[in-house]
């Protein structure tokens, strides 16, 4: 069993935001239709902590968490055991990993998990592991790709695939994979397609899905959680965009396709 989901609600969400991303969480704003704005950080095993406004539920009360931090994962806190309290008052104990004999010190990255000296990008072109390891997991390869690790892992086209790579280890209790062998499943079975939008023309929510290969849905999220340029009109509730504004976000983002059968 393994812990999926941890919301805590909050009447301090900015100042709880400031704590836990202080911490090393890689928190990001999320909105979800007609809900509240809120934070959300996936951690290297696949798991998810929310933080939410106390508006419709209550505040959670005292509460003790755990959690471990890569070396320099954790801002400026040194290796070892450290107990802390969030702004609500909520325990958290935070262990800093000691960096192994003979290994230099990765430098941090945005959620505390550090990147191989080999830099970003591998000549296979997928994702790169951590400093020591030579697998990625779930949580690396999404945030590669551009996408959730739940909704990577969870989904048919990709993790739940019959032609996912098969794991090869496992780093605590989450299991990793060949970067190689993710990178050629995407080469096999989804290209990156460019989206050929007349640059003057407007174009709706569902126009721009037909052109580009996203779903509705996908583009509809990323407008309200603030990852989706503003609308260059309003044609009275639709919003609309030219077709050069949404060929330049789409060239910023990785979009990947089915390929034809």
């Amino acid at each position: 069993m393994i812990l999926e989901l941890a919301v805590i609600y909050t009447t301090r969400l900015d100042a709880c935001r400031d704590f836990y991303r202080g911490i090393g969480l890689a928190l990001v704003r999320e909105r979800h239709g007609n809900g509240p704005e809120h934070y959300a950080a996936t951690l290297a095993d696949g798991g998810v902590l929310e933080l939410y406004p106390a508006t419709s539920r209550p505040e959670t009360g005292y509460l003790r968490l755990g959690l471990t931090a890569p070396p320099n994962g954790a801002g400026f806190l040194p290796p070892g055991r450290h107990t802390l309290t969030d702004p609500d008052g909520r325990t958290v104990v935070l262990t800093v990993a000691e960096t192994r004999p003979g290994q230099a010190s990765p430098e941090p990255r945005a959620g505390g998990h550090p990147r191989s000296a080999a830099g970003s990008r591998a000549s296979h072109g997928g994702p790169v592991p951590p400093e020591g390891r030579t697998g990625v997991t779930y949580t690396e390869i999404a945030e590669h790709y551009g996408m959730s690790a739940r909704y990577l892992s969870e989904n048919p086209r990709w993790g739940r695939h019959p032609g996912w790579p098969t794991a090869i280890g496992k780093r605590g209790r989450t299991i990793e994979f060949d970067p190689g062998a993710i990178a050629r499943f995407f080469g096999e079975h989804h290209t990156r397609e460019a989206t050929a939008l007349e640059p003057s023309r407007r174009y709706t929510v569902v126009e721009i899905a037909e052109a580009s290969g996203l779903q509705p849905d996908s583009i509809r999220s990323d407008i309200s959680r603030g990852r989706w340029p503003a609308p260059d009109e309003m044609d009275g509730d639709r919003k609309l965009w030219r077709g050069e504004t949404i060929t330049t976000h789409l060239a910023g983002r990785r979009i990947y396709r089915n390929k034809p059968k």
